[in-house]
């Protein structure tokens, strides 16, 4: 099963930023909507965890 893994911190700013549910988030990000408004909320949550990544190379 397809899904992305991400802090709940980091789904909380998710839907803050796009104001909508933390289960819209949630549903998102485990593929069960494919609107362009849960694209765009995987695209984001891949952008935090590249930040993410990025961060502690730097370290």
């Amino acid at each position: 099963m397809k899904k992305i893994r991400i802090h709940p911190e980091m789904k909380t700013q998710i839907s803050k930023e796009f104001k909508v549910t933390m289960q819209t988030v949630s549903m998102s990000l485990k593929y069960f909507f494919d609107s362009d408004k849960a694209k765009a909320i995987r695209k984001r949550a891949l952008g935090l965890l590249q930040q993410e990544i990025d961060q502690n190379k730097e370290e």
